[in-house]
């Protein structure tokens, strides 16, 4: 059995093909020119008919891939057995030779380099077989037209070599073509065709036994040949139908595996090329301008084949696409029909596409089609999902990462440098941009800030939009960096901005908080970043480092809002006061009780930070209570002993707005027996303009128990004459930031004198405090102050202190009143204030 190549062109490896079909014509003709020898027995068979029988051999050969190649089994060593009998070496080669190019050249037309190799191996492996069978035959001495066994045993011994060499040639030819040796493929297509041999020998023998005696056997023997033919082919058809299941179920596996990866187009064509043996393979979809197409059939739902050497319309497109053969397979989609599966180009110039791989392709465009369709509904879940996490990552509006997606990077950048700042800004006059011009020229506004902080971002530089007109930006934590950075924030959003019609100017408040001064984890740098954002609304540059003297969240804070409900249920605060006198006189007049706390760790707590924490946190109510109770109980207690005088407590905005505030003082006063005119309210001039409205029905309530409101630190707020004048107060209390140095600044003392010209024209008491010096006690004197109240005349005291204090001043102020009188010059006052002749105001 000999067999033949069949090998693709491959101009990079031609060279190669030439020097191997060389060495087997130099080897054939070696062997020729040592002579070779034939009996030719009789009967002489006409060398012409057994050329004919190659050319059949080889026309009806059974062909079996081999790696990307095609192997092909021919049944020629039954006219080379023959030969070997009845005909002498010349004839038999010659007619190995010319059948073999007949076949190749009329029926296969392969090109010429093919045509040379398969002439040279059928030559070199018939003169191979001369020479074993002549060898044998002289080695065991016996006639070799005599047809015994040990000539039998010589035709298997010449078959069996002439087949070896053939594959090994053939071999050689693929694995230098293909540049892989599968030595394994090998042994197995030997072992094969060993088996084939010997069978094609024995019928080849039995062949040569008729003919010798009894040639009408002949015909027998041809059914035999056929069927064992027949059989071998559907061994062999068989063999290779099981190999496409393998193949088929590796190509389902090679899918599913691309289905993960996201490959599936790519897996679909790579596994059809290699199961079909092609050289192309390609999905295309079916639109309207494939219509033209040679696989257009195929979009209309009718599977495809095109063999080689055809004439029909659809054979001229696929040749002009430049192509020889091709398959094509309609990809489905439930019902419809979503694209095509086409191969061409069966390897190998022996075979083309047959049924067989059109029943194959079938199958392998239903599995792609349901992979396709799985891919595609893989891809819409994995966008969706991408799109979800997109937009649980990102601002909707600007398109900016959000505030977990900052976090998460500035918990990354911590993790792996530990270095980084925090740029927390806001977008000033946002709310009035929103309120006037409305919520989309707002969010437009968001949009453009978006769109120029996004031109910061870069791999160290994360821009992020955390809500509202919050926009955060993540840097290095190197300070010049930084500061070129808020720099530059501060220039590009002062550009000013056109939102529809309207060119609008705005700025931005950037608070800043950087490793490792300002802390470690990325929730502390994010909450003082914020910290340092309302600090720097509060000052003039815009910009503010996060500082802790000013965080409302620190340690401290937080353990004071604690500590602080702790401390009024065990009563642990107490009540301070401070007198107040007529500068004129030094009589004492009233007092002011002041909120004293001593913590236990902090020590000292003063009331502007202690207070704010008790409105935060709602223990305002109960601790105003308790002032307001405590105090009014000593102005009793006071009263009883004689020393009575006007007791002065602070009441906070909050409290003031409060319904029942009226309520509550009523009823303290009747609890405790005293009398409305010995209390007296202070309110924040500030408290009173944030709400006026509420704050003057609440005031009025007040007022109608018969007790006096003082508005407190006044100067400091934005209260106007007119209001000022339409409110039921009978004091002012000029803030103690006018008053320290009133004897060294003029304009302190312009103020002065202007709060208490226009308290006096208003009828209003003025109160002045702060007093700390004899000169502010005699400029507050000379200017016509009604009351003061500082360090020069007395500290806050606990009410024991400030008992003993009464008593010895009020005991001895008439003796010193008359004494004051007699002397022109005037003994010092109470507290050792110059005196002047004035009658000051008295408690009725």
């Amino acid at each position: 059995m000999t067999e033949t190549a069949s090998v693709g062109d491959r101009p990079s490896s031609d060279r190669l093909i030439w020097l191997v079909s060389a060495c087997l014509a130099a080897a054939g003709a070696l062997v020729w020119w040592r002579g070779l020898s034939l009996p030719g027995g009789e009967p002489h068979l006409w060398w012409p008919a057994v050329a004919l029988g190659f050319a059949l051999s080889e026309r009806f050969a059974v062909h079996i891939p081999f790696g990307r190649e095609t192997h092909s089994l021919t049944f020629s060593i039954a006219p080379m057995v023959l030969g070997l009998f009845f005909l002498d070496a010349t004839e038999l080669v010659l007619a190995a030779v010319l059948g073999m190019a007949l076949t190749q050249a009329v029926i296969y037309r392969n090109p010429p380099i093919k045509l040379v190799f398969n002439a040279a191996s059928i030559f070199a492996q018939v003169a191979l077989a001369i020479v074993v069978f002549d060898g044998l035959i002289a080695a065991l001495q016996v006639e070799a037209d005599s047809l015994v066994p040990a000539t039998w045993l010589a035709a298997i011994a010449a078959a069996l070599a002439a087949d070896l060499l053939g594959n090994l040639a053939l071999f050689m030819i693929i694995g230098l073509r293909q540049r892989t040796w599968d030595t394994s493929e090998l042994a197995r297509t030997l072992a094969i065709a060993a088996v084939g041999t010997l069978v094609v020998t024995d019928l080849a023998l039995v062949m040569a036994l008729v003919l010798v005696r009894q040639r009408q056997g002949l015909a027998l023997l041809g059914v035999i040949a056929v069927l064992t033919f027949l059989l071998y082919r559907g061994y062999q058809v068989q063999r290779l139908r099981y190999g496409r299941l393998q193949l088929l179920y590796r190509f389902t596996r090679s899918v599913d595996q691309a289905l993960k990866d996201g490959t599936v187009e790519a897996a679909v064509e790579s596994e059809a090329r290699e199961l079909l043996r092609a050289g192309y393979a390609q999905l295309f979809p079916c639109q309207p301008d494939c219509e033209g197409a040679w696989y257009a059939a195929a979009c209309a739902g009718d599977p495809l084949l095109l063999a080689r050497g055809g004439t029909s319309d659809a054979h001229r497109a696929l040749r002009a696409a430049g192509h020889l053969d091709g398959l094509a397979a309609p990809l489905r989609d439930g019902g419809e029909i979503i694209g095509v599966l086409v191969v061409a180009d069966r390897l190998g110039d022996v075979s083309t596409f047959d049924h067989e791989d059109e029943l194959l392709l079938e199958a392998l465009a239903g599995h792609a089609s349901v992979a396709l369709a799985n891919s595609r509904l893989v891809e819409r879940v994995r966008t969706a999902a991408e799109e979800t996490e997109h937009l649980a990552r990102h601002d909707p509006l600007t398109g900016l990462p959000n505030r977990l997606h900052f976090q998460q990077r500035l918990e990354r950048r911590l993790t792996t440098t530990g270095s980084a700042a925090v740029l927390l800004m806001d977008v000033d006059r946002f709310k009035e941009v929103n309120d006037t011009l409305g919520h989309d020229v707002g969010d437009q506004l968001l949009r453009e800030v978006g769109a120029r902080l996004e031109t910061l971002a870069g791999d160290e530089t994360v821009v992020a939009r955390l809500g509202g007109d919050e926009f955060a930006v993540l840097l290095g934590g190197d300070d010049v960096h930084v500061e070129g950075m808020v720099a530059r924030i501060a220039r590009d959003v002062a550009r000013p901005m056109r939102l529809g019609e309207i060119l609008i100017d705005v700025s931005a408040s950037v608070g800043i908080a950087a490793t490792p001064r300002d802390g470690s984890s990325a929730a502390l740098l994010l909450r003082r970043a914020e910290v340092a954002m309302y600090d720097a609304k509060d000052g003039l540059s815009g910009v503010a480092r996060y500082s802790p003297d000013r965080d409302p969240y620190s340690s401290r804070r937080l353990s004071l809002i604690g500590d602080l409900a702790r401390a009024l249920e065990d009563e642990s605060l107490e009540l301070h006061y401070q007198p107040q006198a007529d500068p004129a006189t030094g009589q004492i007049t009233g007092v002011e009780a002041l909120l004293r706390w001593q913590h236990p760790l902090w020590g000292h707590v003063p009331p502007d930070e202690f207070i704010p924490l008790a409105e935060h946190t709602g223990l305002i109510r109960p601790l105003t209570r308790f002032v307001i109770e405590t105090a009014v109980r000593q102005c009793v207690a006071w009263q009883e002993a004689g020393t009575p005088v006007l007791m002065a407590v602070n009441v906070s905005m909050r409290n003031l707005l409060e319904p029942e505030l009226a309520d509550t003082v009523a009823r303290l006063l009747v609890q405790a027996g005293l009398p409305a005119a010995l209390l007296k309210l202070e309110v924040t001039e500030s408290a009173i303009v944030a709400e006026p409205e509420r704050a003057l029905q609440a005031l009025d309530r007040l007022v109608q128990l018969g007790l006096s409101v003082s508005v407190d630190d006044f100067g400091t707020g934005y209260s106007s004459l007119t209001r000022l004048r339409s409110l039921p107060v009978q004091e002012v209390k000029i803030d103690r930031s006018f008053v320290r140095d009133l004897a060294d600044r003029a304009d302190d003392m312009a103020i002065v004198r202007a709060v208490i010209g226009l308290g006096h024209d208003l009828g209003l008491r003025v109160v002045a405090e702060g007093v700390e010096d004899e000169r502010s006690w005699r400029l507050l004197q000379e200017l016509g102050c009604d009351l003061v109240q500082g360090y020069f005349l007395a500290r806050p005291m606990p009410a024991e202190a400030m008992t003993t204090w009464l008593s010895d001043r009020m005991a001895g102020f008439a003796t010193r009143l008359r004494s004051e009188q007699a002397d022109e010059d005037g003994p010092r006052p109470l507290g050792g204030a110059p005196g002047r002749r004035r009658a000051g105001p008295t408690l009725r």
